[in-house]
């Protein structure tokens, strides 16, 4: 009887251990939102609230924007504030070098990749990539929304006009993006690819308008090279219409391009975040039903660069809405499971 009673009880001790492990949906879902934020000083109501829910764990990442960095001290205390609430947390930048740089009015300022691939060779530019995750480091962010591996062309406004590429060779493109993830993974930075599956040939500014490119093998280059060979951990979608792939749906909301080519045909197991979710390119469709395609195209991290929407907070918005999907049998539980993964697989890099 003594020897049935201990059997019940360790078998009900490790039932509550396990059920103890297993993260609730609602904790799952909160992993798959990015959101970005108001205010650069700790004293500011709107940096106290996302410090509190960053460390309810309300969200899995932040990005930093221009009017969250006012010098060097103030992002300091900010990003490390963040890490005592919440240290597993994303804290991402767009720190390309050039025109696309959030840290230039720190007196920190880097050559676009454009000037890289024209005047450096590939050991300048892992020095120079060096020292900009150096920066990053120090300022407390683990995360950076580059490199661009689009390829360049004079008629684009947003890629070309701002010299964000790093030539218009995809195996140049390659050689120098390699270069900057190494140079960012040797100062524990995540480096982010994008605009997948290629930005650089648009005559529109995915920002303001529908954005409409055609694919070609060699802007995939870049991407199939990092993959390959283990080196692209993170790969942001953008907000482009395919025309010889899927005319329907911008990338980061098209199954085919997202599920069927990166993941199928390149192989990528990684962590697909969507380029900002506000963004006039990803279409009129309802939040809900874009939230709906990008997770069931094999999306991972939807990313807000507001902290509220609709009058509501947007990482309790989107998450509710994800919630309701799962719910409706719209996403499969399995499917956020997966995404969960993958991203606490990433998180496992931050130090």
């Amino acid at each position: 009887m003594i020897v049935m009673i201990k059997i019940l009880v360790f078998c009900l001790f490790v039932c509550l251990n396990l059920s103890a492990a297993e993260p609730t949906l609602r904790a799952m879902v909160a992993q798959m939102v990015m959101v970005g934020f108001n205010g650069a000083s700790l004293n500011e109501t709107s940096v106290k609230v996302m410090i509190s829910d960053a460390g309810y764990s309300r969200f899995g990442g932040v990005m930093l924007l221009g009017r969250n960095i006012k010098d060097k001290a103030g992002l300091k205390a900010l990003t490390l504030a963040v890490k005592n609430k919440a240290p597993n947390l994303f804290i991402a930048i767009d720190e390309e070098g050039g025109k696309v740089s959030r840290l230039g009015g720190l007196g920190v300022k880097f050559i676009s990749a454009k000037e890289v691939g024209e005047t450096l060779d590939i050991k300048q530019a892992h020095e120079l990539y060096l020292k900009m995750g150096k920066n990053l480091k120090e300022l407390g962010i683990n995360m950076n929304f580059a490199p661009v591996v689009d390829l360049h062309s004079d008629t684009s406004p947003i890629i070309g006009k701002k010299e964000r590429a790093f030539s218009a060779n995809g195996a140049k493109v390659s050689l120098y993006a390699n270069t900057f993830m190494d140079a960012m993974g040797a100062n524990g930075i995540i480096s982010v690819m994008k605009h997948f599956p290629g930005h650089g040939n648009s005559e529109s500014d995915s920002h303001k308008d529908k954005s409409v490119v055609k694919l070609t093998r060699d802007a995939l280059l870049p991407y199939r090279d990092a993959i390959s060979q283990g080196r692209a951990l993170a790969i942001m979608s953008g907000h482009l219409y395919v025309s010889n792939l899927d005319d329907k749906n911008p990338a980061t909301l098209s199954h085919i391009t997202i599920n069927s080519l990166l993941r199928t045909e390149l192989g990528f197991g990684g962590v697909v975040i969507s380029d900002d979710m506000l963004m006039k390119g990803v279409g009129t469709e309802s939040l809900k039903e874009k939230i709906f395609k990008f997770i069931n195209a094999g999306g991972d991290i939807l990313l807000f660069s507001e902290f509220n929407l609709d009058g509501r907070k947007s990482a309790e918005l989107v998450k509710q809405h994800i919630i309701d999907l799962v719910n409706e049998k719209r996403i499969s539980k399995e499917r956020i499971e997966a995404s969960y993964k993958r991203i606490m697989s990433l998180k496992k890099l931050i130090k």
